[in-house]
């Protein structure tokens, strides 16, 4: 092998080593988990995977409805929390066997920032306010 082979070879094998590790660090959930709690339920989003965990803890009539939130431009100059994932919701009577949860998967663009949010509702109307965690990073 000449030398011109030999370094074009170990410089291609270089490049597709860098290349191989930065696929791999870019495909991994950068944020930690994020919870919001009350009484009545309970939501707790995991970036590694973008799952979405919603118990309703209080067998009142109303269930708990949980959604994402995405912190993104909404004009020119300003940002703001907008709906991105919605429809995730527990009642006392649902949920994996076992485990009164239900669980939502999402596929969510890396490193997005986002929150979880929950609310109580019954026959479709929101019950009160939506109440948000801290923010993370999907």
């Amino acid at each position: 092998m000449t030398r011109s082979k030999a370094v074009t070879a170990g410089m291609a094998l270089l490049a597709s080593g860098a290349l191989v590790v930065g696929m791999a660090g870019s495909a991994s959930a950068s944020g930690l988990n994020v919870s919001v709690s009350r009484s009545w339920g309970t939501a707790t989003f995991y970036p590694d995977g973008d799952w979405l965990y919603v118990k309703d803890s209080s067998a009142d009539g109303y269930s708990v409805q949980a959604k994402i939130e995405r912190w993104q431009k909404v004009n020119i100059d300003a940002w703001g929390w907008r709906d991105h994932r919605t429809g995730c919701y527990d009642t006392t009577s649902i949920g994996q066997p076992g485990t009164g949860i239900t669980t939502c998967n999402y596929d969510l663009t890396e490193n997005d920032t986002v929150r979880v949010c929950i609310v109580r509702s019954k026959d479709g109307v929101r019950y009160g306010d939506w109440l948000c965690s801290d923010s993370t990073k999907a």
